[in-house]
Formats: C-alpha cells, structure tokens, sequence
C-alpha cells in the first residue's frame, strides 16, 4: 500500500495519533509538531532530559503536545500512535521501530502531497557540496524571475515546506514554480521506505559528490552511496553528477534510461574560481538558463552560514567559520579556496569512522594547526600528523583556547610578512562531545570572533 493511501485510511478512522520520535536541535521535530498541532493527538518522544531543550521544550507543551523526555525505551509511545514521524538521525535498527504501525517523514509528507503537482522539483545530494549547491541554485532562480523555496537537510524542514503551500492555498496566492531539496543519505533511505520506493517526478537530480562519510552508522561504504544513489532513477528529467563520481554511477545505475550529465563542463566559468559555485552554474544550464544571466544571478550570492563563511576582518585577518566541513576531504576543498593566503587551520573533533589522509593536503599547506580534542584527533589526525611530521598546538578541549592560539600565530606571522592572513575553523570531524552539533560549533566560533573584532 502507497504512502498516500495508508494516511488516507489513518484520516479516516478520526483523529490521528502522532508521535515525533526524535525531537531533537536542529528543528525538523519541532516543525513537524507544528504542523500537526492542533490537527491530531500528537506527543513527542526524545531520549534527551527536558533541560536540553530549554524554552522549545516550553513551546511544545504550549502547543498542547504530551512530551516524554528522558524517553530510554519509547516502546509503548510506539505502540500508541498511529503514525511515527521518526527523526533521520534515529536508525532504523532500533528495536522498537518494529512495533510501528506506519513510519514517516517530512518528505514523505511533502512528495505525497497534491500541492506539489506542478511544482518543478530539484534534489540534491552528495557528501559535501549539497548545502551550497541548493542555496546557490535558490538564490539565482529567484534572481531569474522565478519563485523558488529550498527545504531539506540545509535547515528547513519540508513540513514548514508543506505549511506554507496550504497556506498559499488558502490565501489564492501563486505556488513556488521550485522547490530545491537538499537530501542526506539517511533521509534518502527512510523517504524511500515510507515511499514504497515510488518516488515523484523531478525536473532535476544533483549528485554533488562521494566521498567516505557516516561509517559510523552504515555497514559499507556501498551501502552509504548506494542510499544517495536511489534519487537517480527513471524518474528524474535531468540528472546532473560530479564528474568523479561517474564511474560508481555508471556501475551502479544499470538499466538507467535517462542521460547523466556531468559536472563540471569544460567551459564552466567557477572551475578555477568560486569552486564552490561550479554545481549550480552547470545545474541552471540543464534548466535552459543562458550563461551570462546565471553569472549574473549568482554575483549576488553571498554563501550560507557554517560553510566557507567569511565572519568578519580586522587588523589584516580573515575569520571563516566552516564548522560544517565534517570530513576530512572538506577541510581540503575549503581552504584550497584560499590560496595564496596563509591560513592557520583549527581542526579536529569526534570520529564518526573516517578517514583522516583527505585532509593531509590542508595540513601540508596550513601556516599553524590547532587541534580540537575528541576521539578523531586522537585516534587518527595526530598519528598522521606526527606520521609527516607535521607540528601542532594542542589538542585542546574548548575551542576558546584554540582560537586564542590561532589568532596569536596569525598576528605573529602578518607582523613577520605583512600579508593577510586567515583563522578558519574547519573541523574535519563531528562535534559531538564538546558541542552540541556543528551548528553550535560554528556559533561558538562566531562568538569568539566577535569578541575580538570588538576589542579596542
């Protein structure tokens, strides 16, 4: 039975029991109550105590909804609700899930809806690249005179997506002509269970790139990719994938009959500047946008938070906050942007079952290396480290110290040549541990640099 059918035979048995497994920080839970609030008997259910969530924990039960914190075993809230809203983040082997009557998503949700009918889709995937990708080709559809809205993985929940089309719909206001979606992996595979595996049409499906990443949460690295790869299907109008990536998709795409286009072309105009904007110009080609009005509708984009993101300049040095550069191979790809800039890289974190020799590059070209403590620095950035013999400060366990340090080296170099130099978080590694996700991180390297541009 299809997605659409099995909600349709919930709403008909009356008012739905819903519970949000997984309330968690970075908003996806919290707007799925919202939008169930007040429409079904809804409860929540995280693993976290209540002071976690600080006042969306007020907000929540203000909206009238039964919060179970502190949840170790959610089996009877299980049991209990008709539908389950589960969080990516919670894997699918948890014993309890098998308990569940009907287990959806946002997207879910959004790619069932009817309002999406003539709404031209763009999903976005990949290993590094998505966020980026999705805001740039965002930001130039507008700018080209069409209305475009982004959801997914890069912050926005598709139920603030699927709220704000009824909304629309109520009011007799025009639809998106787009929607881009940035996709994990994780949220590939349980869109693709809730699904049936019948997905929607879409005018356009971006693989931005492969790289090793959640090792810690898949059995394979085949199986990580093959979940990236199920949004390249018949299924798709234009398929667009990073040129790397080609001999994996031809391999594992069999039967495929739509043609793959790659990235980037021979003449893209952002391959040997603004790297990171080569995706989304060859992405608005596919789409029938000429080149010099693309060109023209991306000068203005100005990035997104956490990603390359350039803070503030004082006194000769640059501040970027890149926290959500989460593998190692990131870490190489943001700060070859920066050539020929000296650069003193703070790094380091919480494994999550990669590999650290994709950063070597950075290491090799950093002016000073700042460690954060965590069991990826330990484990494997330092043996590689020492393995080149490469020198380090650290590792050190708060981000304040580093930083301090990092400002320090940077001061004392531009005093030796009188260039500009740059302080870049990029990480390399998960957060967790020290941070709350690498939202907080990057937040925290935000407040630091505040500090000092605020000295006298």
């Amino acid at each position: 039975m299809n997605c659409k059918k099995r909600l349709i035979l919930v709403f008909k048995r009356g008012i739905m029991k819903i519970l949000i497994l997984g309330l968690g920080l970075n908003g996806g839970g919290a707007s799925a109550a919202r939008y169930f609030a007040g429409k079904a008997d809804v409860r929540i259910s995280d693993i976290s105590p209540r002071e976690t969530f600080g006042p969306l924990a007020d907000e929540m039960e203000a909206l009238g909804i039964n919060c179970h914190f502190s949840d170790k075993d959610p089996k009877e809230n299980i049991k209990w609700a008709d539908i389950v809203i589960k969080n990516p983040a919670i894997p699918n082997t948890l014993p309890q899930l098998s308990l569940a009557k009907n287990i959806q998503n946002d997207f879910s949700y959004l790619f069932s809806s009817p309002l999406i009918k003539d709404i031209k889709l763009i999903l976005v995937t990949g290993t590094k690249g998505k966020s980026t990708t999705v805001s740039a080709i965002t930001h130039a559809l507008n700018r080209l005179g069409n209305s475009a809205i982004y959801c997914g993985n890069i912050g926005v929940s598709a139920f603030e997506i699927l709220k704000d089309l009824e909304n629309r719909q109520i009011d007799k206001k025009p639809l998106p002509n787009y929607i881009v979606a940035e996709m994990s992996s994780w949220q590939i595979h349980d869109t693709n269970i809730a699904l049936n595996g019948v997905w929607p049409n879409t005018e356009l499906t971006i693989l931005t790139s492969l790289y090793r990443d959640h090792q810690n949460r898949y059995h394979s690295l085949t199986e990580y990719y093959d979940d990236k790869l199920t949004l390249i299907n018949d299924k798709c109008k234009h398929i667009l994938i990073n040129i790397r990536t080609k001999l994996y998709v031809d391999k594992h795409t069999h039967g495929l009959k739509r043609k793959i286009k790659l990235f980037p072309t021979l003449f893209n105009p952002y391959a040997g500047n603004k790297i990171e904007l080569m995706c989304a110009f060859n992405a608005l080609k596919l789409l029938g946008f000429k080149k010099d009005e693309i060109i023209k509708a991306l000068s203005s984009y100005k990035g997104i938070p956490h990603r390359i993101e350039q803070i503030a300049i004082k006194n000769d040095i640059m501040f970027i906050n890149d926290s959500a550069a989460t593998i190692s191979e990131a870490v190489t790809f943001s700060t070859s942007t920066l050539y020929p800039l000296s650069y003193h890289l703070i790094c380091g974190g919480t494994d999550k079952d990669i590999k650290a020799l994709g950063m070597l590059p950075a290491l090799k070209s950093a002016t000073s290396i700042l460690l954060l403590d965590g069991s990826f620095t330990t484990d494997k950035l330092i043996p590689l480290l020492n393995k080149y013999q490469l020198p380090y400060y650290g590792p050190y366990n708060n981000l304040r110290d580093a930083f301090e340090k990092a400002v320090d080296n940077a001061e004392e170099k531009k005093g030796f040549n009188n260039q500009m130099q740059v302080v870049i978080l990029s990480p390399g590694a998960a957060s967790f541990g020290m941070f709350k996700n690498e939202f907080d991180r990057g937040d925290s390297f935000r407040r630091l640099v505040g500090e000092y541009v605020s000295r006298a």
